[in-house]
């Protein structure tokens, strides 16, 4: 049924992404699990703050992904000298966005904690790591858009060590910052901000300065610097990139909201997510890894102009990602006893509602596996974001958060229902992406003027 050659090609190609973006998902959640001792308020007041981190990120993310997405086309065509161009302005997009929210996060930080939740001691160990997190993007930025410059040329590998070296980074400072030694006080919840803020910084350092010293072909000369004058390269970016970055961040900040109905049914709800939503990201992340080399493998060959080969593989892709995310949905349940075990010191209460909603994950992420292989590794591969934020927006905000909403504070439904209702939105995005798909009309080249 399944090209055992294209399986193979998968395999090798995924899985340093999909690990990545594991150890990625799991800064936050060492940050939840290494403040988890402190309190069910420094439990929420992390949870919290990463998905506001989480809202820009993902905003960063189709930045990074536009520049992965033309860099797979212009290497399918041979043009790598157009992928370093390609890099630069989208660092410069980068850094423009995210100066001003840097800036507006060191006034209205505790405004928007405030619209999830009315503990004040919450919002106070929020606004105190987001002060200190948020600046970090700006490593963030850099970072994202040359692994997806890398990663559109097939070098997996590189971004996987930088973030492994990250993550034993953070590790190390996590445990020293949080609880306290070597002549420093213990900083709790500041010091998890610090760890995060630190080990992003180093990342972003080791992949310019290694890169440059194996002179790889993205590694930027100062002969690139002389394209930027050209206005035409800067505008078809922005074409790209902002339809994507405006997608993903309606997704992002519809995700937010969600977090923000949960907050507000109460602390316990909202630790709850806390800790569930970066095991969830876990998840993702293993199928991120397959819709990556989706998208890497449909964008060159569309860039090389082999159509039948780039519907070959949006059609095995898509028929794959589902099938595994089943029975890895089933092997997640049955570890769930093992999955859980840090937080084993968590409130009895607040446990069992934690047990109750794993459950319901478990059996439905397969559902957003398949949008994210039809939007990330198909559709968005022929650059068809249009589309994606027309789907997005519709099923996210006009059916799925309205029926959320309903459903906590009009019907007053048990918790776990209400997080079933949040699953809504990938049953009507299922379809929607399906057609779209099977259309064909996400097929184009991008690498023309």
């Amino acid at each position: 049924m399944f090209n055992k050659q294209l399986i193979k090609q998968t395999v090798k190609l995924g899985w340093p992404i999909s690990l990545q973006n594991i150890l990625v998902t799991l800064l936050s959640m060492i940050d939840v699990i290494m403040v988890s001792h402190l309190g069910a308020e420094a439990i929420a007041a992390v949870g919290l703050s990463n998905r506001v981190m989480f809202v820009i990120m993902v905003i960063l993310l189709g930045l990074g992904w536009g520049v992965g997405i033309l860099s797979a086309q212009y290497y399918g065509a041979g043009e790598t000298v157009k992928i370093r161009r390609s890099i630069l302005i989208g660092c410069s997009y980068a850094i423009l966005a995210l100066v001003p929210i840097v800036w507006l996060n060191f006034y209205f930080a505790d405004t928007v904690l405030g619209l999830g939740t009315r503990d004040s001691t919450v919002i106070t160990l929020g606004e105190e790591y987001l002060w200190v997190t948020v600046p970090s993007l700006l490593f963030v930025g850099v970072i994202l858009v040359f692994e997806n410059a890398l990663r559109s040329m097939n070098q997996v590998k590189l971004p996987l060590f930088f973030s492994s070296v990250s993550i034993f980074i953070n590790v190390i400072l996590n445990y020293w910052l949080i609880n306290g030694g070597l002549g420093i006080e213990p900083l709790g919840v500041l010091g998890a901000a610090w760890a995060t803020t630190i080990s992003r910084a180093i990342q972003a350092v080791l992949l310019l300065a290694v890169l440059h010293k194996l002179k790889l072909n993205i590694s930027i000369q100062r002969s690139d610097f002389t394209y930027l004058n050209q206005a035409k390269d800067w505008i078809k970016m922005l074409k790209l990139v902002l339809p994507m970055m405006f997608s993903f961040g309606i997704w992002a900040v519809g995700s937010f909201c969600y977090q923000l109905i949960f907050g507000n049914v109460g602390t316990i709800e909202l630790a709850v997510i806390s800790m569930l939503l970066p095991i969830e990201g876990v998840f993702m992340s293993l199928f991120f890894g397959i819709a990556s080399a989706c998208s890497i493998s449909v964008g060159q060959h569309l860039g090389a102009n082999r159509m039948d080969d780039a519907w070959t593989m949006a059609k095995t892709f898509s028929t794959l990602s589902p099938v595994i995310a089943l029975l890895f949905g089933g092997f997640v349940l049955l570890a769930k006893d093992i999955i859980l075990l840090p937080y084993a010191d968590v409130a009895p209460e607040t446990l069992v509602l934690t047990e109750q909603v794993f459950v319901l994950i478990a059996l439905l992420s397969f559902l957003k596996v398949i949008n994210m292989t039809f939007a990330m590794g198909v559709l968005r591969a022929g650059g068809d974001n249009r589309y994606c934020l027309i789907t997005d927006t519709t099923c996210m905000w006009l059916i799925s958060l309205p029926l959320t909403w309903l459903a906590a504070f009009y019907w007053q439904l048990s918790f776990v229902l209400v997080v079933l209702m949040a699953y809504s939105e990938e049953v009507a995005k299922m379809f929607m992406f399906g057609l779209r798909v099977k259309s064909k009309r996400w097929m184009n080249n991008l690498t023309h003027e």
